[in-house]
C-alpha cells in the first residue's frame, strides 16, 4: 500500500479585510483542485476572527456577508474567535451560521443548559480514501469574565481536552485542533497533548512562515487580515500515521491577482453603505464635533449607569457628525469599535492611583497608535474625566464612574484591577450612541 498525502488550506484573523478576499479565495479553489488532481486529500478550515463589526457590509448583515464567503469556498470547517463569539450576540450567531455549509467546530462554549449551541460541533471525522480518519476539533479563548454576560458559559482549554482526548483518540488516526487560544496556550497545548498532530493557530496574530515544532505536534499560523494564507502537508504511511509533515505560508502579494476582485469590493462595501444608510437614526441640530461627542457620550454613559462621573478617551472618535439625519453608516465611521459600556465601583485611595497612570502616561497615549481589545480607531488620546476633578477625590470614598471596557483590559491602568466592574455586553458603544441621540433628537426637524 503506498503512501497518502493531506493538505490543509488554512486561513485565520482575517477580521473582514476582505479587499485580501478575492485573491484568497481564487488560491483556495485554485490550489485545492490542483491537489486533488495530484491525488492529495485536502482540507479547509478557518480559525475564528474571519468577522468583525468595523466593516459596513459585516455590520449591515450581522456577518452573514461573510459566511456566505466561506461558503462559496467551500471550507470543511471553522472555528470562533472572540470577535464572534464576543462581538455578535447569541441569537445573531445562530441566526449567521443557520445557512452554513461547513462546521463549527466548538467545544469549549456551552449554552447555560451546558450543551453546545445548536450550530456547533465538539469534532468532525474526515475519511480520506485510504481510510485514514482525521479528527478536527475548535477551541476558542475562554474569557469567563465576558462570555456569561451574553449567557455563554465558556470551559477551559485544558479542561476541554481532558475530556475530548479518549473519544477523539478513539475514532481517528490524526487530529487537528483548531485553536483560538493564540501562540503561547498552543506551544504549551502541544506539550501536554501529544496526540495532536496539528494546531492550527489564531488569536495573537502570529506568523508562522514554516510552522514551529513542538514535542509531536506540527504548529501553524497564517498572520492576520489576509496578509498570508498557510498550507500544512502531511504524508501518511500505510498505518495511517504521519511520517513527514511541512507548514508553509504564502504572502498575499504573492498570490495571482483576480480581475474581479475591484468589482467585488466595490459591490461589497455599496451593499453594506446602502444597507446602513437606509438605517436613520435622528436629526442632528448641529454639527457635533469629536470633542462635542465626548461629551454626548459621557452623558449617555452616566445616564446609562445613573452615576455622576465619568471617564472616556477621545480617540474613540474619528469623524464629525454633520448637522441633518445621522444615519447607521456615518456612525458606524465614527465609531467602528467593538467596545462596551462599564462601570467602575472604585475605592478613592485606587481612583488617586488611576489618575497617577493617566497623568504619567498622558504624553505617551496621546498619541500612542492601538489596536486590540475591540478598538478600530487610530491613536488613544486623552482621557477626560466628568463630574470630578482629581483634587476632590477621598481616599476612603467609594466612587462610581461610567466608562468603557476597553481601559480594564488595556495595559496601561493597573489600579482598575483593584475597582469592581460590571459590563454591559448587550450593547458597545455605537449602540449605545445611536439610542442617546434617538432619544435626545428625535423630535428634530431635519435640517
Amino acid at each position: 500500500m503506498t503512501h497518502e498525502f493531506v493538505t490543509i488550506l488554512h486561513t485565520n484573523d482575517l477580521h473582514s479585510h476582505v479587499e485580501h478576499w478575492p485573491r484568497i479565495a481564487n488560491w483556495i479553489k485554485t490550489r485545492r483542485a490542483q491537489l486533488q488532481a495530484a491525488g492529495h486529500f485536502v482540507l479547509t478550515f478557518d480559525v475564528g476572527d474571519f468577522i468583525d463589526r468595523y466593516d459596513a457590509n459585516t455590520q449591515a448583515t450581522w456577518g452573514k456577508a461573510n459566511v456566505e464567503l466561506l461558503n462559496d469556498c467551500t471550507f470543511d470547517g471553522v472555528t470562533i474567535g472572540n470577535n464572534e463569539g464576543l462581538g455578535l450576540p447569541r441569537d445573531r450567531m445562530e441566526d449567521i451560521y443557520s445557512e452554513r455549509r461547513f462546521a463549527v467546530l466548538l467545544a469549549n462554549i456551552f449554552e447555560n443548559d451546558h450543551g453546545l449551541p445548536k450550530w456547533a460541533e465538539e469534532y468532525r471525522v474526515f475519511v480520506t480514501p485510504k481510510g485514514t480518519r482525521i479528527s478536527a476539533f475548535g477551541l476558542t479563548a475562554a474569557y469567563d469574565l465576558t462570555y456569561p454576560l451574553l449567557d455563554w458559559l465558556p470551559a477551559q482549554p485544558v479542561e476541554t481536552l481532558e475530556k475530548l482526548s479518549d473519544r477523539v483518540i478513539a475514532q481517528s488516526d490524526i487530529r487537528i485542533l483548531l485553536s483560538h487560544l493564540g501562540l503561547p496556550t498552543d506551544q504549551s497545548l502541544a506539550r501536554r497533548f501529544k496526540e495532536i498532530s496539528v494546531i492550527l493557530g489564531a488569536h495573537t496574530h502570529h506568523l508562522l512562515p514554516k510552522g514551529q515544532m513542538v514535542e509531536n505536534t506540527l504548529l501553524a499560523a497564517a498572520g492576520k487580515y489576509g496578509e498570508n494564507v498557510g498550507e500544512v502537508d502531511l504524508e501518511i504511511d500505510e498505518k495511517h500515521q504521519v511520517v513527514s509533515e511541512r507548514a508553509h505560508t504564502i504572502k498575499f502579494d504573492n498570490l495571482p491577482e483576480v480581475e474581479s476582485a475591484s468589482a467585488f469590493l466595490e459591490n461589497w462595501r455599496e451593499s453594506g453603505r446602502n444597507i446602513l444608510e437606509n438605517q436613520i437614526i435622528s436629526n442632528l441640530p448641529t454639527d457635533r464635533s469629536t470633542l462635542q461627542q465626548i461629551d454626548d457620550c459621557a452623558d449617555a454613559l452616566m445616564e446609562k449607569f445613573q452615576t455622576k462621573i465619568a471617564m472616556i478617551s477621545s480617540g474613540m472618535f474619528l469623524d464629525e457628525l454633520p448637522a441633518g439625519q445621522l444615519n447607521a453608516f456615518q456612525l458606524l465611521k465614527d465609531l467602528p469599535h467593538t467596545i462596551h459600556p462599564m462601570k467602575i465601583d472604585i475605592l478613592g485611595s485606587d481612583l488617586l492611583k488611576l489618575f497617577d497612570e493617566i497623568n504619567l502616561q498622558h504624553d505617551h497615549l496621546l498619541n500612542q497608535h492601538i489596536n486590540g481589545s475591540g478598538f478600530r480607531g487610530d491613536k488613544f488620546g486623552e482621557i477626560k474625566f466628568y463630574g470630578l476633578h482629581e483634587k476632590q477625590v477621598d481616599p476612603k470614598q467609594h466612587y462610581e464612574i461610567a466608562s468603557l471596557d476597553h481601559y480594564y483590559f488595556l495595559p496601561w491602568f493597573h489600579s482598575l484591577q483593584s475597582a469592581d466592574v460590571s459590563f454591559d455586553f448587550k450593547n458597545i458603544l455605537r449602540e449605545l450612541t445611536a439610542g442617546y441621540y434617538r432619544e435626545k433628537y428625535s423630535h428634530q426637524e431635519a435640517v
